[in-house]
């Protein structure tokens, strides 16, 4: 330990020697830190004569002070710089001439590097940028590693040079190349470095940057501890810039993740910064800013009026001093971030002031539509509408700022039903640097004004520009679950999109926003992979193999997590080429994902400019899915604000059939009385009257018929299908339901009580698809004989209410299914479900599920291990299950998706196919423990145990409900709830 800190404090006043010699910073020697760290130094050196290194390093720093304070100031430390010299022998002429021509060559690196940095800063062109980056890649390959603190200067350097070409060109690879070197940085520093400040504040901001960007919580989290470290190590000098960037942080992860300690402590920061800053410093207008946003989020929640006047307050004191700073929070040369930039850059430069100023006008501008809205006074709409006009005007048209200013500007002449909101909302979201959710947000604004307009065609390609950035929000650089958290953005966005696309007369290019803007992360994993895949292996093989080990290795959980479970490659795959190099100096394997993303997306992009490969692993065009009505058709259930429709897929194309009698607010009405019905069910059985349960089951049976009246019978009916002949089968249909819609079950409309046929289960074979993608995926992976069956039942899941028909059940399964394994009880173990799937294609599981209404990716099966190790959707659409042909999942919600989500088909039974099977039966809700046994003997029967065949799947359901159906009608919790979903 003594060793270690010897190094450390070695290292780092060489550093301080290094930094005074390259660009005369007096601080770095003549800090009280630097003696303090030289006494420390001498006190684990104890034989001196043995490390002469350790007393020439003190030497050097005296040999500068004494330089720096003068003849008389500085005698003493020339004085202690001589002797120390003379002890260690070194003269003059004894100076080791190679040691000093690289001590030379390294300050030479550095300040070339330190120089282009604060010159892109100033100017932000792209040679200078171009030119910085050359002269910090130089700094970095050389200087020695050995020497760790003055390695982390430059690459603190090109870090924040990285991130000036991302800020100006908009190139993510950048961003995450900036945040890989800055961690770095942070490692090799350490405490004590006279650069730590520049280290902590340039990593913050490209955190908080990259968070912005793309979302991924993990990035938010470290960017709070990153400004944290930088406030609590920094000395009093540039506090209220260290403080402002802690407060933006805390912010933002109180609004990703709802903490309120988070929110107060933003504001009490942002509040100590601004009294750090009083009128005519420097800073005064950016920590201003800082508290004004802080403010306005806790006015969102609280409505309180002292705190849209203290917002209000804080903006107009930005006016008058905004050319000073931006909140960013990043300054030049990204050195402490708001206060401390200004010294480390040498002036402030024109741009940072225009950015400065166009912040401040736009919260300004925020700030008093808000207030107009509330007061309507028309004198703060005026103003508003002028502080965007003039900062729109202040910046050039491919600022990445731009777009969010026209942006703003558009939604306030929309609103105000002033002419251009159109065309400032098209500006925004066709801005080629602009963020992507900048981009989606502007595109659906735009949309919704077109349309609302009655330009159906407009509306159509502004909602197209929309779902063409949901791929960069749910990017594989993100775990599932900050995926699934970006494309909230995207609630009913597809639907609105078909429904302009439809009112403007083209039903194809409907189906083609239909499903690029739905099931997008199911896309990501039920693309054309392995048909893909054994095309480009055909032609170049080491590439095809690279490719799968980047799959494998980005479907992994992350860190802590076993990766490669399952049927997938050898997780170490064919190398680490191509994985940068500083990977595992401090950043560990959380941080290889954006590597690995990007590198991804660079070998796909490589790929496709290849003859013959242009559609690599891209979904198919909507105009090739219309083949798969052939086998029976498919219904796409379109619900908008806008208008209701299905588009249904059959042998002879495509068909649009309206639906005027559904409405969104009618749909919604309606789920949320049918989710209760079926609670009151729940609940009726601790209820004292005895006509609770008869009562919610009777409404539960009135949905089921206004699901028919006003979806189910005008398709069948336009369809022509009407009835069944006698001996004949029904034939198969497949629904695809959209938005609310998904939670209520479409496959049992119908008029149940009355036993005249006018149901789906009675005219239909009936099955789900999330997407016509997700159905056409199914449909291509051939059966894999012979079936091994996996059996899991978890009768007693820790935290949850027994399930005693659960033990029953399973061992009913593995008797119709002759050489079936059981996992039960003790045994279920997360792991070892997990394990076993990887050996098993078709699985059967008898125990709780849960369904997460804000964050379906944690829907999860109660294993018995759940309470530590869960089972999520996220774990179990990572799975590589290759080949798997059919899961029974006889447990509660395991086919209903989050609220937050629900086109993205991220229920228990999506994972199960984004894992692998071709065929899932799940069900939307808990049903009875005796009747799940029931209906689970009657499928297995139908499949045709002890030798079942899973593509009878979907018959053997139908057959199974409309058995229990037809003894029990007047009770449809019973059996509605079962469902098929797979070709």
């Amino acid at each position: 330990m003594a060793a270690t800190r010897r190094d450390d404090l070695l290292h780092a006043l060489a550093a301080r020697v290094l930094l005074f010699r390259t660009s005369m910073d007096q601080a770095a020697v003549l800090d009280p830190e630097a003696m303090r760290m030289a006494r420390e130094l001498m006190r684990h050196v104890p034989d001196p004569s043995a490390d002469l290194e350790a007393v020439l390093t003190l030497a050097d720093l005296h040999r500068c002070r004494s330089v720096l304070l003068g003849d008389e100031a500085g005698r003493e430390d020339a004085a202690i710089a001589t002797a120390l010299e003379r002890y260690a022998g070194r003269g003059e002429a004894d100076q080791d001439p190679e040691a000093a021509e690289e001590t030379a060559r390294v300050a030479s690196l550095h300040a070339r590097a330190r120089e282009g940095v604060i010159a892109a800063e100033r100017h932000r062109d792209r040679v200078r940028l171009e030119n910085a980056i050359r002269a910090c890649e130089a700094a970095v390959d050389g200087t020695p590693v050995r020497a760790r603190p003055l390695h982390a200067s430059a690459l603190a350097l090109w870090g924040v040079a990285l991130r000036l070409r991302y800020e100006h060109e908009g190139r993510p690879e950048d961003l995450d190349a900036a945040v890989t070197a800055l961690r770095r940085a942070e490692a090799a520093a350490g405490t004590g470095h006279p650069e730590r400040n520049l280290v902590l504040s340039g990593l913050c901001a490209a955190l908080r940057e990259r968070y912005e960007r793309r979302g991924a919580l993990d990035d938010l989290t470290d960017a709070v501890r990153v400004a944290r470290a930088a406030v609590d190590e920094g000395g009093p000098e540039g506090r209220g810039g260290r403080l402002h960037n802690l407060g933006l942080a805390l912010r933002l992860r109180h609004e990703r993740t709802g903490d309120p300690t988070d929110l107060a402590e933003a504001v009490a920061v942002h509040r100590e910064a601004v009294a750090l800053a009083p009128p005519g410093h420097r800073d005064h207008a950016l920590l201003q800013q800082g508290l004004a946003n802080a403010l306005r989020v806790r006015h969102d929640h609280t409505a309180a009026e002292t705190d849209l006047q203290e917002r209000l307050d804080a903006l107009e004191a930005t006016q008058a001093g905004a050319a000073a700073g931006t909140e960013s929070g990043a300054g030049p040369a990204g050195a402490a971030g708001g206060a401390d930039a200004a010294d480390s850059a040498g002036a402030a430069d024109d741009e940072r002031a225009v950015v400065a100023s166009v912040g401040a006008l736009v919260n300004l501008a925020s700030a008093l539509t808000e207030r107009h809205q509330r007061d309507h006074r028309p004198e703060d709409a005026d103003r508003s509408e002028s502080l965007l006009r003039t900062a729109a005007d202040s910046l050039p048209a491919r600022h990445p700022l731009h777009a969010g200013v026209q942006y703003q500007l558009g939604l306030v002449l929309a609103a105000r039903k002033r002419p251009g909101a159109a065309a400032a909302l098209r500006t925004a979201a066709l801005h080629p640097t602009a963020a992507p959710l900048t981009r989606l947000r502007a595109a659906h604004a735009w949309g919704f004004e077109a349309m609302t307009a009655h330009r159906p065609e407009e509306a159509a390609t502004a909602y197209g520009h929309a779902l063409a950035r949901l791929p960069a929000l749910a990017s594989r650089h993100l775990p599932l679950v900050d995926a699934e958290r970006a494309l909230t953005e995207s609630r009913g966005l597809a639907g609105d999109a078909a429904a302009c696309a439809l009112a403007a007369g083209d039903p194809v290019q409907a189906l083609r926003l239909l499903e690029s803007g739905r099931g997008v992360l199911l896309g990501q994993g039920l693309g054309r992979h392995d048909d893909d895949l054994a095309r480009l292996r055909a032609q170049d093989p080491r590439t095809a193999d690279r490719l799968a080990w980047l799959r494998t290795r980005l479907n992994a959980e992350g860190p802590g997590e076993a990766e490669g479970i399952g049927r997938t490659a050898d997780p170490e795959g064919p190398g680490d080429a191509g994985v940068p190099a500083g990977f595992g100096d401090g950043a560990g394997a959380a941080y290889d994902r954006h590597a690995l993303a990007s590198e991804w997306e660079r070998t796909l992009a490589d790929v496709r400019r290849r003859d013959g490969l242009a559609d690599f692993l891209l979904p198919p065009d909507p105009a090739g899915l219309l083949a798969e009505g052939a086998d029976g058709p498919v219904v796409l259930v379109n619900v908008s604000r806008f208008r209701c429709d299905a588009l249904v897929i059959t042998a002879g194309g495509l068909r649009v059939v309206p639906l005027p009698r559904l409405a969104l607010p009618g749909v919604v009405d309606r789920t949320t009385a049918f989710l209760g019905a079926l609670e009151r069910v729940r609940a009726a059985d601790d209820s004292d009257d005895l006509m609770a349960g008869p009562a919610a089951e009777d409404e539960i049976d009135g949905h089921l018929g206004w699901l028919w009246d006003t979806i189910a019978a005008p398709v069948l009916d336009a369809l022509g299908i009407t009835g069944t002949p006698a001996g004949e089968r029904p034939p198969r249909v497949w629904w695809i339901p959209t938005g609310p819609l998904a939670f209520l079950p479409l496959h049992a409309a119908g008029h149940h009580r009355e036993a005249a046929g006018r149901t789906v289960l009675d005219r239909t074979v009936p099955s789900y698809a999330p997407t016509v993608r997700a159905l056409a995926a199914g449909r291509r992976r051939a059966p894999a004989p012979p079936p091994s069956f996996l059996v899991v039942a978890v009768p007693e899941a820790p935290g949850a209410r027994p399930l005693p028909g659960a033990a029953g059940e399973g061992a009913a399964v593995v008797g119709a299914l002759p050489g079936a394994r059981l996992l039960s009880g003790a045994a279920a173990t997360r792991d070892a479900v997990v394990a076993a799937l990887a050996d098993h294609t078709w699985l059967h599981f008898c125990g709780h599920g849960t369904s997460e209404p804000l964050t379906a990716v944690g829907s999860r099966l109660l294993v018995h291990d759940h309470l530590d190790h869960p089972l999520t959707v996220a774990r179990i659409s990572r799975l590589d299950l290759t080949g798997a042909e059919l899961a029974y999942l006889s447990a509660c919600g395991t086919a209903r998706s989050g609220f937050t989500v629900v086109d993205e088909g991220l229920h228990l039974a999506g994972g199960l196919q984004l894992a692998g099977f071709r065929h899932v039966v799940g069900t939307l809700w808990e049903i009875d423990d005796t009747m799940s046994v029931r209906i689970a003997e009657r499928v297995y029967a139908g499949l045709g145990a002890p030798r079942p065949v899973a593509d009878r799947a979907a018959h053997a359901v139908r057959e199974a409900v409309r058995e229990v159906r037809d003894r029990y009608p007047r009770t449809p919790s019973l059996w509605a709830a079962h469902i098929h979903v797979g070709p």
